[in-house]
């Protein structure tokens, strides 16, 4: 078995206000120049969507208007948590699951736990991209969403 990537942070804001902002706002805070579709092609996406409630889609629109599957929504529970089908560019017979979970701290802050499983799915290749994912979630999860809940940009 891969050991899966586990991410937890705590952010400034209300569990209900992080969460929107991770799923409902995700355009505005995930780097689309750099984790994307189409950054693969040397071009920025123009958007990334999660459809808020359970078997949503989570799709890029790339510069050209096409559009590519990320992934789907397995589990939504509002305020609370979120489990994705993660298949960026691969089949979805090969996803992985990304699980977010959010918990009210005191003091008006959240922490949100972040675990990345299910890499044996890839076989040989499991291990690479469970290792180039851990790197990723570090901009994306660590820096990005971060910033996005400390500024509120909602």
């Amino acid at each position: 078995m891969i050991e899966p990537i586990r991410k937890t942070i705590e952010v400034p804001c209300d569990r209900a206000t992080a969460f929107r902002i991770f799923v409902e706002n995700t355009a505005m805070w995930w780097p689309l120049a750099s984790n994307s579709i189409s950054a693969m092609s040397g071009t920025t996406a123009k958007s990334v969507t999660i459809e808020p409630r359970t078997g949503g889609r989570v799709y890029e629109i790339a510069h050209d208007g096409a559009t590519h599957e990320w992934g789907s929504v397995r589990d939504y529970q509002p305020d609370t948590e979120i489990t994705i089908d993660w298949h960026v560019n691969l089949p979805p017979e090969e996803a992985t699951q990304v699980h977010v979970l959010f918990t009210q701290l005191e003091g008006g802050k959240t922490q949100v736990d972040l675990t990345h499983t299910n890499w044996q799915i890839l076989g040989e290749r499991g291990k690479g991209m469970r290792d180039s994912y851990n790197n990723g979630w570090i901009n994306v999860f660590e820096r990005c969403f971060v910033e996005a809940c400390t500024t509120k940009r909602t």
